[in-house]
């Protein structure tokens, strides 16, 4: 069952109408035309679905027995976020808009029961409310609200009329009176649904090189386990790929799975998130690793290691499952850390265990356990394993300059020629019997000339090449710097597939080249034999 299902039992799919039963209702609304309200709309005031600033569902999970919330604010610096998923920014304007819109003008079309003790029987028990006895009576609330948090329309709503195909059981929180209204309200809860897609903003036709590192951190031996480096390269987006150290008289690239690669590469969506610690953040922002025992140990919580270069003294960061380095010709150098395996259900993945999941320093042991219980999963017997299986990503960005291409060279200035008067002396001291060359050399002035000629035209060009290259260095230093940013605070959290078609080795990028047959020769075009002479 999908985030949806188990979310809005009204929402049929995600971004999509949200009108779908859950449950049956009473067979027959308590119709009585005298009920004051009926007819009338919930919320009349409300008119203006731009004034929704924020988003708010909460809804009962029969699965789980439990209350799942999810909400989307704008904050007083414009910027929307999901408060619900660690705060992570979305783009929530034109979404919510649509939400909003689907709910302006609801009326009350039936009167189906005047009192409190109905509401479980109709489904519209207040998920937001103390426990209940009834738990298939919880319905599901959703609210907006605008800039100073004034309520703009707040609904529960419960089980499907039945015998009216599209008609719910619906009430205001603060009204014990419950109606039923024709719905179509265009909600989604699912986390992918509110963020920006694209997240390396990444153009796949810029690739230029690929490193792929299956290395590998064995944690009982505290070592580096070695694994396979392929590397990949082409020099234009038409070029095919070519694979470094291929045997190419007995294999060639299986180009069908590096396309897969490539998909996955510029396509990358992600599954949840996690934030990093405040000074991790920090760092990242201005390019570099903080090395301080809560940030290390959030870090090696998420499977990423930090450690020493010995001969530069800089910091690295080592990931527990490979890495992969994707440049483009702008320069832009993607590094793609894969961290721990984290299992299970939409929202764990989603959120993780624990609102503060994210900074170590403030972890209770309780949360501690819950992270360790998920990487256990992965070691059991596959039906007492979660549902979903994905990975922790870390990405950084740096400046690669050999992605730019080669860079413009200076023209060499061209040598005069010899004084012209010593070359005269030089030919009057000759033999005058000395025959007179075939071919007269070309005048060394003119040959020279032609080459100041020649160099001013190309120092010109130069000067040009090297302006647009240094040009293209500020540029992407600049991306660079904007990408870094946009990375710094989030740990990410990819699906399992995502990681399999990212980390691949030869075993899947190489294939053996298959011989070309030879032709017989057509025995019906051979020529006869010419028949001898006499």
């Amino acid at each position: 069952m999908n985030e949806l299902q188990r979310t809005l039992a009204f929402v049929a799919v995600a971004v999509v109408s949200v009108v779908a039963a859950r449950f049956a209702g009473p067979s027959t609304p308590k119709q009585t035309a005298a009920i004051t309200g009926v007819g009338e709309v919930f919320y009349p005031d409300f008119k203006d679905a731009d004034a929704a600033k924020s988003l708010q569902v909460s809804s009962y999970n029969a699965e789980t027995a439990e209350v799942r919330p999810f909400s989307v604010v704008q904050g007083k610096d414009g910027l929307w976020r999901i408060p619900t998923r660690n705060n992570y920014p979305a783009d929530g304007q034109e979404r919510l808009a649509k939400t909003a819109t689907s709910m302006i003008g609801i009326k009350r079309e039936g009167f189906a029961g005047p009192r409190d003790n109905e509401h479980a029987e109709f489904g519209v028990l207040d998920p937001q409310g103390d426990s209940h006895s009834d738990l298939k009576g919880i319905g599901n609330r959703i609210t907006l609200k605008d800039e100073a948090g004034k309520v703009l329309a707040d609904y529960i709503i419960g089980k499907e009329v039945k015998g009216r195909p599209g008609n719910f059981y619906i009430r205001r929180p603060d009204e014990k009176a419950t109606y039923f209204a024709k719905l179509d309200i265009q909600v989604s809860t699912k986390f992918a649904d509110w963020i920006e897609p694209d997240l390396l903003k990444l153009d796949a036709t810029r690739l230029s090189d690929i490193v792929i590192d299956t290395s590998s951190v064995d944690l009982s031996q505290g070592a580096v386990v070695e694994g396979e480096t392929s590397k990949l390269s082409r020099k234009v987006s038409s070029d095919p790929w070519k694979l470094a150290g291929l045997d190419e008289a007995a294999e060639e690239v299986n180009q069908d799975e590096i396309n897969k690669l490539i998909k996955s590469l510029d396509d990358l969506k992600i599954v949840g998130v996690r934030q990093k610690p405040a000074k991790l953040m920090q760092g990242l922002r201005e390019g570099k690793l903080q090395r301080d025992q809560f940030s290390a140990l959030d870090l090696q919580d998420k499977g990423f290691f930090l450690a020493t270069d010995r001969k530069s003294n800089r910091t690295l960061l080592v990931p527990k499952e490979g890495q992969m380095i994707a440049i483009t010709n702008q320069g832009v150098a993607y590094d793609l850390k894969f961290g721990d395996i984290f299992s299970g259900n939409e929202q764990e993945v989603e959120a993780g265990f624990a609102a503060k999941e994210g900074d170590a320093e403030k972890k209770t042991g309780e949360e501690q356990k819950k992270d360790e219980e998920s990487k256990e999963a992965d070691k059991q017997p596959e039906s007492d394993k979660p549902k979903l299986k994905s990975r922790y990503l870390f990405v950084m960005v740096h400046f690669d300059e050999a992605g730019l291409g080669t860079k413009p060279e200076a023209p060499v200035k061209p040598e005069p020629p010899a004084d012209p008067a010593a070359d005269v002396a030089d030919d009057t001291e000759a033999s005058a019997d000395a025959a007179a060359p075939l071919n007269k050399a070309e005048d060394p002035k003119k040959v020279y000339d032609a080459a100041v000629a020649k160099f001013e035209a190309d120092q010109k060009r130069y000067e040009a090449d090297s302006k647009a290259f240094e040009q293209k260095v500020k540029d992407g230093e600049k991306l660079v710097k904007e990408l870094n940013s946009r990375f710094a605070d989030w740990y990410y959290v990819v699906s399992g597939e995502s990681f399999e078609n990212l980390r691949q080795g030869k075993k899947t990028l190489v294939k053996a080249k298959v011989a070309a047959t030879e032709t017989p020769a057509d025995p019906a075009g051979t020529p006869p034999a010419t028949p001898p002479v006499n």
